[in-house]
């Protein structure tokens, strides 16, 4: 079992924290883009759950680009998890699959439950502003 961030989430912090170190300014798509390593093209995969929540916007144009619109002290690494990859989902045991029927736990269910709901917690309570040095 493998309990990592994937790609997309890891940019998507990454530039949030690019953003919130221009102190208001506009960056660039193609500057952002540089900065995270992808192509121009790609780079509004990568913005678009973080306009979606309100937190960066994006002006169109020659000196347009994207500018923070939220202090990172409001937005915890739970919640930048579930915009980029979506609801977390509970319905389902590490052993088998669905969440089990009639009331049936396996023997995994308990340790499992405990594990994922301290991980959240853990996750819910740490802001962005605790892990970069950018903002605080």
């Amino acid at each position: 079992m493998r309990l990592e961030l994937t790609k997309k989430t890891d940019l998507a912090f990454q530039a949030l924290e690019a953003i919130a170190a221009r102190d208001g300014d506009r960056v660039s798509g193609a500057s952002l883009a540089d900065h995270l390593g992808v192509s121009s093209q790609y780079l509004p995969h990568v913005m678009a759950p973080l306009t979606k929540a309100g937190w960066v916007s994006s002006v169109s144009g020659p000196h347009g680009g994207y500018v923070l619109s939220v202090d990172l002290r409001e937005v915890s690494l739970f919640d930048l998890i579930e915009a980029v990859e979506g609801k977390f989902d509970d319905s389902r045991c590490l052993h088998l699959g669905p969440i089990h029927g009639k009331g049936e736990n396996c023997a995994l269910h308990g340790p499992w439950t405990r594990a994922r709901e301290a991980m959240i917690a853990e996750l819910t309570v740490t802001r962005l502003s605790d892990i970069t040095a950018l903002v605080g």
